[in-house]
């Protein structure tokens, strides 16, 4: 008699949302993409009662476990799959892609908690489920009057976006004197990669075009040629080189280069068809009083 299958975990996934990369990625590095059922949503998608029934914040990413459970928040779905599948039995030790992407000692952990916490708490969250409090990323691109893209709850002040892009200023910059990059590029920790790379590169790719395009930033992530085989060279003159030549390294490697290029797309792409972020621009452009 055959013994009925196990379901798979279902990954609600969205093809440019920062949080959602994070948990895409890690399942890209650690090869257990194929052993999660992954359901790419839309915005209407997000928007829909059925979505809402299994998150009701209705953002991105959530997960329903193997035995029904409604999980959200992008850490707590990455704990979860480290813990599901560390307990599977099937990590191959030998294989160096499959690791849990956590350092050796109780200081190290703690120092990478740290920056994930960091990014989780003053730029991916807006602490608030209540209508016009948003996230600190939200800045790049929430527009100041309802648009498809940004229903009434989520549109954002002036006063408030400038405050939001200095406060991810000030997040950039403590990022880039405590990370532990090495010269010529490394990952955040130094040279093994852990949950803080596959957390702020995601959110590094928003910033790559959305900070230039959006309040005129010099270019603050240069990336590689489109042949990432190719040495890297790091301008060193950038306003943050450490994180520079950490992206750079970042996108040396496939999976990364991949979670970049889908990113890319939806952000280029929909900017160029549909005007996606001029409401922010001219927001931008119009408040000269405040500095961007």
């Amino acid at each position: 008699m055959n013994q009925p299958t196990t379901p798979k975990p279902k990954f609600y996934d969205m093809l440019h949302s920062n949080n959602a990369a994070r948990i895409r990625l890690w399942l890209r590095l650690t090869h257990n993409t194929e052993k999660v059922q992954t359901i790419m949503l839309t915005h209407s998608g997000i928007e829909s009662p059925h979505y809402k029934s299994i998150n009701p914040l209705q953002k991105v990413p959530a997960l329903v476990t193997e035995n029904g459970l409604h999980l959200f928040e992008s850490s707590v779905i990455l704990q979860y799959l480290q813990d599901y599948f560390s307990s599977s039995g099937e990590e191959d030790d030998d294989d160096d892609d499959k690791r849990n992407l956590i350092l050796d000692t109780p200081s190290d952990r703690a120092y990478i908690n740290l920056i994930i916490r960091c990014h989780d708490l003053y730029i991916a969250s807006p602490n608030s489920t209540q209508p016009n409090f948003s996230h600190t990323q939200g800045c790049m691109y929430l527009d100041p009057n309802p648009t498809k893209y940004t229903p009434k709850r989520r549109t954002m002040t002036t006063s408030v976006r400038a405050a939001k892009l200095k406060e991810l200023y000030q997040q950039l910059c403590w990022l880039e004197a405590n990370c532990r990059v090495e010269k010529g590029g490394s990952y955040l920790a130094g040279e093994k990669m852990t949950c803080a790379d596959i957390t702020w590169f995601p959110t590094a790719c928003f910033m790559e075009i959305l900070l230039p395009k959006v309040f005129g930033w010099t270019p603050i992530f240069f990336p590689p040629n489109d042949d990432t085989t190719k040495e890297i060279k790091v301008n060193t003159t950038a306003a943050f080189p450490k994180l520079t030549a950490w992206f750079q390294y970042c996108c040396t490697n496939q999976h990364f280069a991949l979670t970049r290029n889908e990113i890319r797309s939806v952000l280029i792409d929909d900017h160029a068809a549909n005007g996606r972020f001029q409401g922010v621009i001219e927001d931008v452009q119009s408040h000269s009083e405040y500095k961007w």
